[in-house]
């Protein structure tokens, strides 16, 4: 999979890995919240990996994964998951695969379909001679909207190959046409829509970021008012280093960077999972990231609305032991921002009100029960209740991170 972590970041993660195993096994403080926990995938056999979540209109949170088989092989499936974290269905969308994508998105999929439907994005090659499905493009598979009857579907999402990805991100256009992102190292590359052809004739565009970039984990999103954003992290460890975003198809005003989120002699401060970028209801784009020193990797999280002089605090985020940001937003225009604290082993959450302008009681959420280490976090709270989804290992013999779901109301 393509990276551009540096070294010191590995390190760091590393460091923090092993902190968290050491907080579960003995015990930390006790958590304002002990939800339920439901497991919703076995042991992926990735140690970074990021699910696809998508909530749809009946309320349904839809969750797609993937994993690495026992046999050498690659396989994406699918979760669905209803009130109180109940897990109403699983299954396998793909299996078998020569390489997977650990990122794959999932999105509505409405263009050209008689009912709305869902459609994950992913990359990869299915490992068959001849395939069209073997070239490495960006692909697609569709359900219904209740998450069943998963096809691979026709035609590629990009016009460059590549074995298989991390790096990469999806939305959809406000006329339904899917929106395919990732790295190309200094530039974010993107393609829009889904052309017949394997690969796609039509050619990919690029938003480059100039010399030294090294740009890793981006995240798609759109807006309110229909306009496509993306944000990034540029690991060039120069005066680029840090958080970014910009509009899809270009435009004014052109790449912003996030106000205290990296330079020349500061720590590298990389999500180390796709960044905290989501599109507040009411309008806005909002990025919550960790603000670094020359000494410290998390002095605090910020959140920044895409384009303002200045960035929040987050309130009770600076114990600089905090990492594996993450944001969702709220229908009432009112936006959660989540992290994990290696030190206490629990995982922190805020909710701004209605505007976005100040903060709510800072909550301390218990992890998945019996954990030996905390990999990922994600959040989806569009219809109300916030769904917090974790990867986390299992304390016991022979596990590989599992994705985990539980729900706090709202």
């Amino acid at each position: 999979m393509r990276r551009f972590a540096c070294f010191t970041a590995a390190v760091s993660a590393a460091v923090l890995a092993s902190t968290g195993a050491a907080a579960a096994a003995a015990g930390g403080p006790p958590a304002d919240i002990s939800p339920h926990w439901t497991t919703i995938s076995p042991g992926v056999g990735f140690g970074f990996a990021s699910a696809g979540l998508l909530r749809t209109a009946d309320g349904k949170l839809h969750v797609v994964w993937p994993s690495a088989d026992s046999g050498g092989t690659y396989s994406l499936h699918y979760s669905t998951v209803g009130p109180s974290a109940k897990l109403l269905a699983t299954g396998t969308i793909l299996s078998h695969w020569g390489s997977m994508d650990q990122f794959p998105r999932l999105v509505l999929a409405p263009h050209g379909l008689a009912q709305p439907s869902l459609r994950v994005i992913f990359n990869g090659t299915n490992g068959q001679a001849g395939s069209p499905y073997n070239v490495g493009t960006f692909y697609s598979a569709t359900a219904s909207s209740s998450g069943i009857g998963w096809a691979l579907a026709p035609g590629s999402l990009s016009h460059t190959t590549f074995p298989s990805l991390t790096d990469d991100a999806a939305a959809v256009e406000p006329d339904g046409k899917p929106v395919t992102a990732w790295s190309s190292g200094d530039a974010l590359s993107y393609h829009v829509g889904i052309d017949p052809g394997v690969p796609a004739k039509a050619p990919d565009v690029q938003i480059p970021l100039g010399p030294g970039g090294g740009l890793i984990d981006p995240t798609l999103v759109t807006d309110a008012s229909g306009t496509v954003w993306g944000a990034w992290f540029n690991s060039s460890g120069t005066a680029t280093m840090g958080y970014w975003a910009d509009k899809i198809f270009s435009g004014a005003p052109g790449m912003l960077k996030a106000p205290g989120s990296g330079g020349t002699g500061l720590n590298n401060s990389q999500p180390l999972e796709p960044v905290a970028l989501a599109a507040r209801t009411g309008g806005g784009d909002y990025l919550a990231y960790c603000v670094p020193t020359k000494v410290i990797t998390c002095s605090h999280v910020a959140l920044w609305r895409v384009g303002a002089k200045t960035a929040m605090t987050v309130p009770g985020s600076a114990s600089t032991h905090d990492s594996k940001v993450a944001i969702a937003a709220a229908p009432g225009g009112n936006l959660w921002v989540l992290w994990f604290n290696f030190q206490s082993n629990l995982i922190q959450a805020v909710e701004t009100n209605t505007t976005a302008t100040a903060f709510g009681p800072v909550m301390t959420i218990a992890p998945p029960p019996n954990m030996a280490s905390f990999e990922g976090l994600q959040a989806e709270g569009s219809a109300g209740p916030l769904d917090v989804v974790a990867l986390a290992t299992p304390n016991a013999s022979g596990a590989s991170p599992t994705f985990f779901d539980s729900q706090i109301p709202s």
